[in-house]
Parts: C-alpha cells; structure tokens; sequence
C-alpha cells in the first residue's frame, strides 16, 4: 500500500460512512455530492484522470502534503524481530548525551538519540532502530513511535544518500520554489517524495527553513559518509539552473563551491544594504580593556592600604 493508497482509503472509508449516515436525507446527499463534485473540479487542471479516484487521491497527496504520509509495513529489512545497535564509534556520542541529562529525565535525550541513529542508519529508522533507543532510555517503544512520526525531520522510509528539500512555505513559493521543485523533478526524473534508481537522491519538501529573506532555497541531508561525514546545508537565493548545479555537483561526489546564499554573503535586501554603511557616530561601547585595567588598580591600592592598616594596627 503506498501513501496515496492509504490516503484513498482513508477519505473513501469517511466518505461512505457520511452517506451511509444521511441515507434518508436526500437534501443533504445531494449538498455532498456537489461538495465531491466541486471539490474534483478543483482539481481537473491538475489531472486529465478526475474521475480516476486513485489518480485523485495522489494529486490531493501531493499537493496538500509538505511529507509523505508512511504507513509501516513489515519487511525483511525492517520489522520487529531484528535487531539494531550503534556502532562503537557512536556509543560514545550516545553516552555523552546521555550525560546530559539527569538519569531520572534521560527520556529528554530521544531527539538527539533519534538523530544520531538516523544519520548512522542511512537516513531513515527503522523499528529495529526505534525499539533500541526506548532499551537505552527505559520507555515503551510507543513513546519511541509517537516522536519519531511527529516530526518530518525523521525519515520513516528509505531515502536516497541525498535527501534534497525544497522549502515549500510562502515566501519561498512567491520567489519560484515550484520552479526548482519542478527542475529538479525532471534532472533527477522523479516526483516528490521519490527516490532515483540509484539511490542517490531523494526529492522531498520541507516547510519553513526560516531563511525567507533568501528565498526560494534547499536543504540537503547529507548521508554519504554516515555520522562522522554527515552535513545538512541550506543553499540559499536560488534559480532552476543554480538548483540544478548543485545536484549535479553533489552526484559527483563534490561539495558545491558555496553554502547559503548563492549570490549574497548576508540576509540582506537582495539590492544591497541601506543601512550601517558608515562608522557608527557614536554613542560608542566603552573600551572594556581600558576599565578592566582601571579596576585591577583599584583593587590593587585597596588591597594595599588594607595590608598597611593592618600593619599598622599591630604595632599598637
């Protein structure tokens, strides 16, 4: 069953339960006929397929839906009754996080644990993966579960060694991001959320990078070198060619030349600063070398006339 399969399932099921509901409601079944009506006209400049439900389903998945919606399902590679540890290289990252945390709220080291595991794990956790870390901090896998498909920075299914991202929030749909969205779907030949035949990238979207002064931008999850190598990079300021240049570097095997903007060195108005250009006037900061060295002398006579106070005191 694939995230559109289940999507379909899902919206069927309700559907007919609704009518099942309004049976003897001929008013109200033909409101929500139109409703489903209008609701596919939405959606016929999408697909030339509207009457296609499973076709439906999909263009409602991908457009509505900044992550793949994951439903597990047992394989070889991933079910319960395998086993899964950290490296010994990274069981000593694993203990310094756990030294953080008193033993009692050690539960509050999942995050950082889920991301180290994920990075070792090719990007992606696995049940095996999961069920260790709710051994390590003592909880029932469930509280595992619940974090792990909470959150979109969590890979519940496999992706490639680059996972590529493109920030699909506002801002960054205003500047074009559908347009390197869809330059980078036809280079790598793959929708979103899919990954290439040699398992090199995957095309996903994330929402808000918090970069919206550069936008439109990516970010890239690094995954070639596991834990050791790995790097998360935005890339900033972007056109479809430049977005295009990057992937083609990173195929490669290369880092591409610059991170971040990719034609600014700040986030600043893309025609330039307007303001601080010139030396401050002042008020100015005080020169806190200067009073530290004031203040040393102070202390230095105080010191001093106690010790001659104190000496002189004894002669008497």
């Amino acid at each position: 069953m694939t995230s559109s399969d289940l999507f379909f399932t899902t919206t069927t099921t309700t559907t007919s339960k609704k009518n099942n509901g309004m049976n003897n409601n001929n008013n109200n079944n033909k409101r929500n006929t139109n409703s489903n009506t209008n609701t596919k006209n939405i959606f016929k400049q999408q697909t030339s397929k509207t009457n296609n439900n499973q076709t439906f389903s999909h263009v409602i998945n991908e457009r509505l839906y900044s992550v793949g919606l994951m439903v597990h399902r047992d394989s070889a590679e991933n079910n319960s009754s395998l086993k899964w540890e950290f490296s010994k290289e990274n069981e000593t990252k694993v203990q310094t996080i756990l030294k953080r945390y008193p033993p009692n709220y050690k539960r509050s080291a999942m995050i950082p644990l889920l991301d180290v595991a994920q990075q070792q794990n090719a990007g992606y956790l696995t049940v095996p993966v999961m069920n260790h870390i709710a051994e390590l901090l003592e909880v029932a896998p469930i509280r595992v579960y619940e974090v792990a498909t909470f959150y979109s920075m969590f890979n519940r299914s496999k992706v490639g060694s680059y996972h590529v991202m493109v920030c699909g929030t506002t801002p960054c749909m205003l500047r074009g991001s559908r347009d390197i969205e869809k330059a980078l779907s036809e280079h790598l030949g793959v929708k979103k959320f899919e990954t290439t035949r040699d398992g090199k990238f995957t095309l996903g979207e994330m929402e808000c990078m918090g970069c919206c002064v550069n936008a439109p931008m990516i970010a890239v999850a690094d995954y070639t070198g596991g834990v050791e190598k790995y790097t998360y990079n935005y890339y900033e300021d972007l056109t479809p060619e430049s977005a295009v240049s990057i992937v083609q570097t990173l195929a490669q095997g290369k880092m591409p030349e610059k991170v971040g903007s990719q034609i600014r060195n700040k986030a600043e108005p893309i025609t330039g600063t307007t303001t601080l250009n010139t030396e401050p006037t002042g008020p100015n900061c005080r020169d806190l070398a200067k009073l530290k060295k004031e203040l040393e002398a102070a202390a230095a006579e105080a010191a001093k006339a106690a010790a001659a106070e104190a000496a002189a005191g004894a002669k008497k």
